[in-house]
């Protein structure tokens, strides 16, 4: 497996490749997947290493504001971070870092990958069927405005408890991540974790394209209802597969080859 690393206006992503897809100096890929983390987003190269091949390959983009990419970490710098990742993958060719050359690369298909955090951010960004094919998402964090949540869901005490739990993971990343994550402003990001926030309501323009949600039955940290919820609620036509033995847990979500499979009978 190959890694690169770009950069561009001011996003930071990994590129993992086969040497395999390397024809001539393009990198030609079927599928290339474009991955959005959660928070703290610390995802190293071994996970993609038993995922890439000679038909599939990988970005993993930084927050803008986070880690390696500049700026200030705000919700609206996240939802910026996945239209500029794409605009970037899109034109095909990056300058590496590591050399200051160019590289060139090209695909079938271009997919969205979210996990965790990244769900709000990735279903709420401008991007088109035009030039993503799907949206696959795992245990996103989907619904955030609380008003919306209490009209839908009556379980009072288990909506508080998800959002007090909210608060208190953005004072930890504050805490313990406050080299990482650069400009966490604590009244807006309390108020959009929180749900009291109107930013919070996810709204999808009419071309987006289609998604695909991995939710675990047994997840502690986002309870699957909430995909539901916005199935029932946002997009009757999401479809969403329910794993028994999943929890928050992102490597017993991600099977590359059931991927493979539902996306060629996309």
């Amino acid at each position: 497996m190959e890694l690169q690393l770009f950069i561009y206006k001011n996003i930071a992503l990994h590129f993992y490749y086969s040497k395999d897809s390397v024809e001539g100096e393009v990198i030609n890929n079927k599928n290339i997947f474009v991955y959005f983390p959660g928070l703290p987003q610390m995802i190293d190269e071994d996970f993609f290493v038993n995922k890439v091949d000679k038909n599939t390959a990988f970005f993993s983009v930084y927050y803008m504001g986070s880690w390696l990419s500049g700026g200030s970490f705000t919700y609206k710098n996240c939802r910026k971070t996945v239209e500029l990742a794409v605009e970037f993958i899109k034109n095909k060719q990056g300058i590496k870092t590591f050399d200051n050359k160019q590289i060139k690369w090209d695909y079938n298909n271009l997919y969205v990958m979210g996990y965790s955090f990244s769900g709000n951010p990735v279903v709420s960004a401008k991007i088109t069927k035009n030039d993503v094919k799907s949206v696959i998402l795992f245990a996103p964090l989907l619904f955030l405005h609380k008003k919306e949540v209490l009209e839908s869901m009556k379980d009072k005490k288990a909506i508080d408890n998800f959002y007090g739990f909210n608060s208190f993971y953005l004072e930890f990343l504050r805490r313990g991540y406050k080299f990482a994550f650069r400009g966490i402003e604590k009244k807006s990001w309390d108020k959009y974790f929180s749900g009291k926030a109107s930013k919070s309501i996810v709204k999808i323009n009419k071309d987006y394209p289609d998604i695909i949600i991995f939710h675990g039955k047994s997840d502690e940290k986002i309870n699957y209802a909430s995909s539901l919820f916005f199935q029932k609620e946002k997009r009757p036509e999401t479809k969403i597969f329910l794993k028994d033995e999943a929890g928050h847990n992102l490597e017993k979500l991600f099977d590359i080859n059931q991927i493979n499979k539902l996306i060629s009978l996309l």
